[in-house]
């Protein structure tokens, strides 16, 4: 019943539900073996009262510490963190390793894949693609093809791998790195999304009446 002793409705009932068993994530994305950076984030999200935390690809590659970056997130998986595979995580396989026009990330590839044992490179390998919780899809790249590693980083994008992740009636959130910086979209009336500018520190206001990535 509601605060005033009247029955709730079903809708309400649910939300209610859903309220009760909301928990508080931190989201990380694109690591690339900075061990520090993982570390002040981890520590930030903790004092920051996070209760789960989900990591949404590309551990590896760039940085120096690749392997203690994955002993890290494996440490973190085994306490219940969400890990997902990143473009990265592929690049770094030996049959990705050498490519005709070499990019910064691919130039480290081979180094990074020496730094990690069989037994990480394995784990990297198996780490799924996207995960949903929480009315919540978590991917890296897009939805609508996350193996092809496109970039969201404009409204046709973004709605695109809005439209694939919201087929599932559940999913009013999409959550992805890929694209080194904060952008967040919404779906109001209409079919076309909205840009929106987040304030670093502001909350941002998310009702369920629609839909976000």
């Amino acid at each position: 019943r509601d605060g005033g002793g009247r029955p709730l409705g079903t809708q309400n009932w649910q939300r209610c539900l859903r309220l009760l068993s909301a928990m508080k994530y931190a989201l990380l994305s694109d690591i690339h073996s900075n061990l520090h950076a993982l570390d002040a984030c981890l520590a930030h999200a903790h004092a920051q009262g996070a209760e789960r935390i989900a990591i949404l690809g590309d551990l590896v590659s760039y940085g120096a510490f690749p392997s203690e970056v994955v002993a890290r997130c494996q440490a973190l998986q085994q306490e219940g963190a969400i890990v997902l595979r990143g473009n990265h995580e592929e690049l770094i396989q030996t049959r990705h390793i050498h490519t005709p026009n070499p990019s910064l990330g691919s130039q480290t590839a081979e180094w990074t894949h020496h730094q990690l044992s069989p037994a990480q490179r394995f784990w990297l390998e198996t780490l799924p693609l996207t995960a949903q919780v929480d009315q919540m899809l978590l991917v890296h790249a897009s939805a609508d093809a996350p193996e092809r590693w496109r970039y969201v980083e404009d409204e046709r994008t973004a709605s695109l791998s809005l439209d694939a992740a919201c087929t599932h009636p559940d999913v009013r959130y999409v959550f992805g790195g890929h694209v080194h910086h904060q952008s967040l979209y919404y779906r109001g009336t209409g079919r076309q999304l909205m840009a929106f500018k987040p304030t670093s520190g502001v909350p941002i206001p998310t009702p369920e009446h629609r839909q976000w990535i």
